[in-house]
This record gives structure tokens, C-alpha cells and sequence, in this order.
């Protein structure tokens, strides 16, 4: 079980080690700010808070002073002699004082949520929340290297009207947290187009916005592991700069003007609204259950590539963070819809008091959050950086599991298993965190192997999963299979997998050379199969999967969909013996559907040719062509045509193919009608 309120031993101890740390923490994260000189800790217990710091030499009495924001105006709650405080209003900031010699000397300031989360109110002083925002922005939208930044942000405003312009930079998530999006207006968002030169957005990743309205025109130029989310924009919304971009997600969300994608290569839109959607000649632009004035459906050369699916067939939305003044904080569990069209910005899921999650501290062990879980917690992970020396174990059903911020979840050394495991139970709910490989057998598991267990009325849910192998750093990072979905009737909604492909530690195998300064290796990053769904009844809307080394998303379940799919093949294949495929084909296909498979279908599959050699891939997708089978809307892309590599055909034998002398290949049904 939990811990109960601290005893003897164990503050005795944690105040020695803050003693000797010399540092303020959150949580038990490290606190930077004005009161950063002495030692402060909190932590939140089944909705009740526990603040003690370290003894002041010579203090005679310690102030605690509260505010429900970090730059709201703080009132004095507690005046004590004692080096510990006992809170009903756990996600407040609470700042301490010491009185010695007559003076007022800072001890701390902390926050359930941690340092690297900002609470904002409408009455707060907003310039200085404008300059945090700010700052935060500078530090983490540096250009290229922004991109493996190990800072994280979370930006929550309460119900009210803002005058901002909310920046949003790499690992950012801004939430809303009024009932509707329309409970908070902001000014302007702000997406840099500095990341690149030539505003080209490319590689803007990792940020997203949810729950709030926008008052003024906005730009949203970003690519993969991005989202917006119950957005109210009361302008026109630009999904590009002048230069390239390869995104992205809009879900629930409604645009009083218009919709420009400009140099968009592909996108899903689900469950949105708007006055006019003004192009579609990309790669592949998917709408499920969507309203408004909408490009024509077509799959030519020559007019446009878009696939329109009139409604969604079944999903939920993502679990999100709200407050109101007589619940408090609280996560909204949206109920799974069926066959719906347009915005739903109604609570009709189930509310869950935050007292009813364990908030994640950075410090935390697998072991420690795991037995939060199994004593019936749900989990909040807020943003920041969190190790697992073992597998986090999700066992109880309607288990909701969500981060902000992009919390970032990284195996250690000594966990050659897997990063987060879900039981074959239903209701689960994981939503909006980044997954960061060390060497492990999986990331993610759903289920286990075998067990087709009914889960038709209380299905899993995966929102906003993203998952990274290397990048960050020149060291060796393995996976076989990055997800893997065993479980029946899971739904999903917006991933990224991705086998980096550029930065440190991006090599198809570890390559060691020498030269004027001695030995040096470049690590490799292999991946295997990067989507594995032996599930049955398993819906996917947004898949994007790209680089890994075999067969990007290899589909087994029966009964499958897929609603969008973005892949790139390899970069840097060494050659073509080390990319074969089982059945002796030259290359992996990027989307395979095993042969025994009697029903599948898939709607806009976009796979992008991206090698930089000679090599072959004979096939971009495989699938029987059995009546169950329908993939809708398809096409294959070479953009390094200049490199001589090529794809022979769209799929199996079908297709023409692309290379030095065909930029793009289009079928429109496999099998054909």
C-alpha cells in the first residue's frame, strides 16, 4: 500500500538528504525558481498534500503562504514552528517563509505539478506569465537542436480570457482546462519558423494544444507527434509556412473561417468543422466525419488526393484535465461514440477527481508507480523525465494513464523487457506520452500474445502515443517490435513511431572507424517491426510509422482499420542483402497484411520512398486480395530521386512504381472493384 502520512523515520531521513542536496524539489523534482536557495518538498497523497523542508538554522516561525497559480496573489494559510504542513488543497503552489533576526528570508516554493508545469489564471500578473512562457520558448525552439532537448513543458490555464500569445516550442503541451473550449481564450498561438531554414516545418514535432479558443488567425506549421484537440478558432487556421511540412492532426475541433493546409503532405481531420477546407492536391489528406465546405474526393494526378469518410466509425476522445470550482481538478473520460460526425464538446464521460490519481514524481521507480496502480490509482504524469528499470504495469481495467507535457517514459539498463505494458483487461485509457528506446524487446504492449478476450464494449484506448528509438544521443538503442497490439477491439488515435533518422545514434548497425584521432563508433538504432496488431476489431486512425528495418506495420488481427497512414522507408540501407524480406522479396514492405487475414481495410495509405542509395523495395504494401480486403486511396512518393533507389510496385504486384524517373504512383482500390 501507499505511504501514510510521513512517519518519524522516514522525515528524519528525507530531511538529511535535502539537507545535504542543497536543492528545492516538487514532488521530489528539482524546483528551479526565486526560492531556490533552501531544500522544499511536496507530494500529494490521495488527494491530501504533504509540504516539510528542511530546518532553517535560527528561524523562529515559518510562514506558508497558497495561490491556485504560480504569479496569482498568494495568501497566508499556515504560521508555524514546525518544518512540515498538511494540505485539503493539494494542487496549489505553496510558497514558505522564514522569519529570522526580523527579517522574511524564502525557504521554497513547490507545486504538485511540478517545476515544469506553469498554472495560469486570468487574474495573474501577465506580463510576467508572458515573459515565462516566453523564456521557456526560448530555451526549447533553438532550431535543430531543440528537437532532442531534455526540458519539458505543460502550460494549463484556468477558465478565463488571456491576453497572450501562447508559444508553443518543441515538448510542449498547452491545455485548456475550462468544461469547453470555449472556458479559455487566448489571444494568438505561435509556432517558430526558425526550426529550419526556409521556414521549412519538417522536423517541427512534439507540441501540442487542446481545449481553448483562439481569437486571432492562426499558423500551426508542424509535422508528426503533434495535435490539436478541442480547438475553438474564431479565424482562419494555416497549417504551413512558405516552405515544407509533413503533419499532422486536427480531432474536435472547429474553425470559424477557413482551413488553408498550404504545403502539407499529408493529414488526417477527424471529427472537425469548419467554413472551407481550401486545397487537396497533396500526397494524402484524409477527413472522417468531418462538416464544412470540403475538397472533392478523389485519387488523380491531376486533381486531388483526398479520402472522405462521411463519419467516424467508432472512437473516444482523449481523457483530459478540466477544474471547476465545485469539483476541483478533475480528468474528463470521454465515453466511446459510434458512427458521429462534427465536434462534441459535451462531458458526457465520466469525471475523475484528481485525488484519484497518483501524480508521477521524477524520482519515481517503476516499482513505486506500479503499486499505485495495482492499489486501484490511476496515473498523471506531468511533464518531465521518467526512468523504468521494469515494465509499467497497467492491470486493473478503466485505468487511465495520461501525461502532459510530454512526459517522456525511458527504460533503464537493466530493463530489457518493455516500457509500458497493458493487461487484457478493458476500459484502459493511455493518452499523451513519448516513449524513448533504450535496448528492449518492446515499448509498448497491449494484451498478450494469443488471448482474444471480447472487449467490444469497453475497449482500450491509446491517444497521442508516440515513440522514439535514438536521436538523442550517440549511444546503441535496440527494439524489436516498438507496439505491439494484442488485445481485441483497441482503438487508436494519432501515433507516431519513429525510428529516428537523423541526429546521433541513427546508424542501420553500430559502425566503428578510425582516423588521425583514433577509434570512433557510430551507433546504430535498429528496429525491427515498428507496428505488430494480432488483435482482432482494431482501429487505428493516424498511423504514422517510419524507418524501421523490417516491416513497418505488420498487420495479423482480423477485422482491422486503418483511417490514415504515413510512412517512410530507411534511410541509410547499407545494402540490399540487409534488407530482405521473409518471403525473399527485396525490401520490407512499410504495410503488410498477413495473408491469413480474411477482413481488413485501410482508407489513405501514403508511403514515402527516403533512401540515400541504390536499394529496392518491391513492394510498399502486401496484402492478400481476398473480397475482405479493401485498402481505399493509396500512394507510393520518392523523394530522393536524384539517389537511384526505387519502388517496383504500390502493392504485391500491382502498381506502377516510383523512382529516378516517377516522383508518385496511385491506386485507387486493392483489390480492384
Amino acid at each position: 500500500m501507499r505511504r501514510t502520512l510521513f512517519p518519524l523515520v522516514l522525515v528524519f531521513s528525507l530531511l538529511v538528504s535535502l539537507l545535504i542536496t542543497g536543492c528545492t524539489t516538487s514532488g521530489g523534482k528539482e524546483f528551479s525558481d526565486d526560492f531556490s536557495r533552501s531544500p522544499i518538498y511536496y507530494t500529494v497523497e490521495r488527494g491530501t498534500g504533504y509540504l516539510r523542508w528542511a530546518p532553517q538554522e535560527g528561524a523562529t516561525e515559518y510562514t506558508v503562504r497558497r495561490s491556485m497559480t504560480r504569479y496569482g496573489r498568494f495568501e497566508t494559510v499556515a504560521q508555524t514552528s514546525e518544518c512540515t504542513y498538511v494540505s485539503e488543497d493539494p494542487f496549489a503552489y505553496y510558497e514558505v517563509t522564514a522569519q529570522k533576526d526580523g527579517k522574511t528570508l524564502p525557504v521554497g516554493l513547490a507545486c504538485a505539478f511540478g517545476e515544469h508545469t506553469l498554472v495560469v489564471g486570468p487574474n495573474d500578473d501577465m506580463t510576467a506569465v508572458q515573459a515565462h512562457i516566453d523564456a521557456v520558448h526560448a530555451r526549447l525552439e533553438h532550431g535543430y537542436d531543440g528537437q532532442f532537448s531534455s526540458e519539458r513543458f505543460a502550460l494549463l490555464l484556468l477558465p478565463g480570457d488571456y491576453p497572450l500569445t501562447v508559444k508553443v516550442g518543441y515538448y510542449t503541451s498547452v491545455c485548456g482546462l475550462g468544461a469547453s473550449p470555449e472556458d479559455v481564450t487566448v489571444d494568438r498561438i505561435y509556432v517558430s519558423n526558425e526550426v529550419l531554414s526556409d521556414e521549412n516545418a519538417t522536423c517541427t514535432f512534439w507540441r501540442s494544444i487542446e481545449n481553448i479558443t483562439v481569437r486571432e488567425d492562426a499558423v500551426w506549421a508542424v509535422s508528426q507527434a503533434t495535435s490539436l484537440r478541442r480547438m475553438n478558432f474564431l479565424g482562419d487556421l494555416k497549417l504551413s509556412y512558405s516552405g515544407w511540412s509533413s503533419g499532422g492532426f486536427l480531432a474536435n475541433s472547429r474553425v470559424a473561417g477557413s482551413v488553408d493546409p498550404g504545403s502539407q503532405q499529408q493529414w488526417l481531420s477527424r471529427n472537425d468543422e469548419w467554413t472551407r477546407w481550401t486545397r487537396g492536391d497533396s500526397h494524402n489528406f484524409v477527413f472522417s466525419g468531418c462538416k464544412g465546405g470540403m475538397p472533392q474526393d478523389g485519387w488523380t494526378e491531376n486533381t486531388t488526393r483526398v479520402t472522405i469518410l462521411t463519419e467516424t466509425e467508432r472512437m473516444a476522445e482523449k481523457p483530459y484535465l478540466i477544474y471547476e470550482k465545485s469539483r476541483g481538478y478533475g480528468v474528463v473520460v470521454p465515453a466511446v461514440k459510434e458512427y458521429t460526425s462534427g465536434v462534441d464538446w459535451e462531458n458526457t464521460g465520466k469525471f475523475l477527481p484528481l485525488s484519484e490519481f497518483r501524480i508521477a514524481a521524477e524520482e519515481d521507480t517503476a516499482s513505486a508507480l506500479n503499486e499505485a496502480l495495482l492499489s486501484g490509482e490511476h496515473l498523471l504524469f506531468p511533464a518531465g523525465q521518467y526512468a523504468l528499470e521494469a515494465p509499467l504495469a497497467v492491470t486493473l481495467s478503466d485505468t487511465v494513464v495520461l501525461g502532459m507535457g510530454y512526459p517522456t517514459l525511458k527504460t533503464t539498463e537493466e530493463n530489457l523487457d518493455c516500457a509500458v505494458r497493458l493487461a487484457d483487461v478493458g476500459g484502459i485509457r493511455l493518452a499523451a506520452v513519448l516513449v524513448d528506446a533504450n535496448t528492449t524487446r518492446t515499448l509498448v504492449e497491449v494484451g498478450r500474445a494469443g488471448s482474444h478476450v471480447n472487449h467490444s464494449k469497453n475497449p482500450t484506448l491509446l491517444s497521442d502515443l508516440f515513440l522514439r528509438i535514438g536521436g538523442a544521443e550517440n549511444r546503441h538503442t535496440e527494439v524489436d517490435t516498438a507496439l505491439a497490439i494484442y488485445s481485441d477491439d483497441v482503438l487508436g488515435d494519432n501515433f507516431w513511431v519513429w525510428r529516428a533518422d537523423h541526429s546521433e545514434g541513427v546508424q542501420w548497425e553500430d559502425l566503428t572507424y578510425t582516423d588521425e584521432k583514433g577509434p570512433h563508433t557510430l551507433f546504430g538504432n535498429p528496429v525491427r517491426t515498428g507496428v505488430l496488431v494480432e488483435g482482432d476489431h482494431v482501429s487505428l486512425y493516424g498511423l504514422m510509422v517510419e524507418h524501421c528495418e523490417g516491416y513497418q506495420t505488420d498487420w495479423r488481427g482480423q477485422d482491422g482499420l486503418t483511417v490514415m497512414y504515413q510512412s517512410e522507408t530507411p534511410y541509410e540501407v547499407p545494402a540490399q542483402e540487409k534488407w530482405m524480406s521473409e518471403n525473399g522479396k527485396n525490401g520490407c514492405a512499410s504495410y503488410r497484411v498477413e495473408g491469413g487475414v480474411a477482413l481488413h481495410r485501410a482508407y489513405g495509405i501514403g508511403i514515402y520512398l527516403v533512401n540515400f542509395g541504390t536499394v529496392n523495395l518491391a513492394s510498399a504494401i502486401e496484402a492478400p486480395a481476398g473480397q475482405g480486403i479493401k485498402l481505399h486511396h493509396l500512394v507510393v512518393c520518392d523523394f530522393t530521386q536524384s539517389y537511384g533507389a526505387t519502388i517496383s510496385h504500390v502493392v504485391n504486384d500491382v502498381g506502377g512504381g516510383v523512382g529516378p524517373n516517377s516522383f508518385r504512383s496511385l491506386i485507387e482500390d486493392f483489390p480492384a472493384n
